[in-house]
């Protein structure tokens, strides 16, 4: 009693340091006042750590399996795609994804998805794994959330997703993670299945619409190709050109030809016939001019305008030709794809049994709760020395702490 009657004295150490309520005390006393109650700091140490390593070693022991998955832009593209580079607007379409070029954002969404959650919890009971059916009442979320708090999904930086499951037996953990694994797979085929069918309608609605704009502009190039005897523009109009001035330079040379006899020889018979055969040669060049002739010699003074109509119809004719050629590669990578029976997901390592257990740290719980007991006993008995000076010393701290706990006193 004399020993325990020395403890709540009032502080007799030296004033000097840090402020410690009114009294201003050095580390060292801190230390002295914690060495008086060394052995209540060691009994509530003893109880503490005892109480935490009872506690420990009666948790259950948790195992992580983890299942890793390729990228999947290594498996969703096709054969087809690699051959797309090389046709019109094929680049672009591999840019914009089109062709299945997929990433790992499909995936994740799956994983994290409910319909892929409810496959799960149905699949492994974990209304009853989890405990929730001793509940009297619980919200389906609060189930789905504790399956996302058991199931891990993340991407690496090599763009590898690790699908991470975390249960008290280790084998139905790894059960668990290969069963997510395989119905990634499923629900991705699935998906790319209903796309394939889609895409196919939708590609040959286009191609029977294109296909009859592509027959209607041909007929209408045909056309006026027979009509104006345009079979290559650009030939014909070189051969034209070469005839008409062959013509003109006939017509010069008759021209020349018959002022020569005119001088030489007067008005006679060669002279006139000189005449008639550069009136004949012409009217030949204006008929070649205003309407052409056979069947590649073009009209030049209505070439002009033909061409821009000949370009018109030359350009619809090329645009539909490459967008039914675009829309019937299309259109046969969806038939590939929706005949593609391929695993959509491709594992690189399947999940197996964890033989060690990835929690509790029982050693990193033990010492947090060596620290931890060991702060709140030692401010437990600074505190309380601290009111005891106070009490001792009578001062208005203490008046003001007794006013303070009158009011949470019971009223009799």
């Amino acid at each position: 009693m004399q020993g325990s009657n020395k403890v709540h004295e009032a502080p007799e150490y030296p004033v000097s340091g840090s402020e410690f309520g009114n009294t201003r005390i050095s580390i060292l006393d801190l230390v002295l006042i914690l060495l008086d109650r060394k052995w209540f700091l060691l009994g509530g140490m003893f109880l503490i750590s005892a109480a935490a390593v009872a506690t420990v070693l009666f948790l259950d022991s948790h195992y992580k399996a983890v299942g890793i998955v390729l990228p999947s832009k290594q498996k969703m593209g096709s054969p087809l795609g690699s051959l797309m580079g090389d046709v019109p607007l094929g680049g672009l379409l591999k840019s914009f994804d089109f062709l299945g070029q997929g990433d790992n954002n499909q995936f994740l969404t799956i994983l994290d998805s409910r319909r892929l959650a409810d496959i799960v919890v149905d699949r492994f009971d974990l209304k009853h794994h989890y405990g929730f059916h001793k509940k009297r009442k619980f919200y389906y979320e609060d189930l789905l959330r504790a399956y996302h708090r058991e199931v891990e999904v993340e991407e690496d930086n090599m763009e590898n997703i690790r699908i991470s499951v975390t249960d008290t037996n280790a084998q139905f953990a790894a059960d668990m993670a290969n069963f997510i694994i395989d119905q990634l797979d499923s629900i991705s085929y699935q998906i790319s299945q209903q796309s394939a069918r889609g895409s196919l309608a939708f590609f040959e609605k286009r191609l029977n619409l294109i296909k009859k704009t592509l027959d209607s502009t041909h007929h209408a190039f045909a056309d006026f190709q027979i009509e104006h005897n345009f079979i290559d523009m650009e030939t014909q109009v070189k051969a034209s050109v070469e005839t008409l001035a062959g013509i003109e330079a006939e017509a010069m040379a008759a021209d020349i030809q018959g002022e020569i006899l005119s001088n030489t020889f007067g008005n006679n018979e060669r002279m006139n016939e000189m005449k008639r055969k550069k009136g004949v040669l012409d009217r030949r060049v204006k008929d070649y001019m205003q309407k052409g002739g056979g069947s590649l010699v073009l009209p030049l003074t209505k070439t002009p305008e033909l061409a821009i109509q000949y370009a018109y119809l030359y350009r619809d004719v090329k645009v539909n030709e490459t967008l039914y050629s675009f829309i019937l590669q299309m259109y046969e990578q969806a038939k590939f794809r929706e005949a593609n029976n391929s695993p959509v997901v491709t594992v690189l390592e399947r999940a197996k049994p964890a033989e060690k257990r990835s929690s509790p740290k029982r050693l990193v719980v033990c010492l947090l709760a060596f620290f931890s007991g060991f702060a709140v006993l030692s401010s437990w008995v600074l505190i309380q020395h601290w009111y005891l000076g106070q009490k001792t010393a009578r001062t208005d701290s203490y008046h003001k702490l007794r006013r303070l706990s009158a009011h949470f006193r019971p009223v009799r």
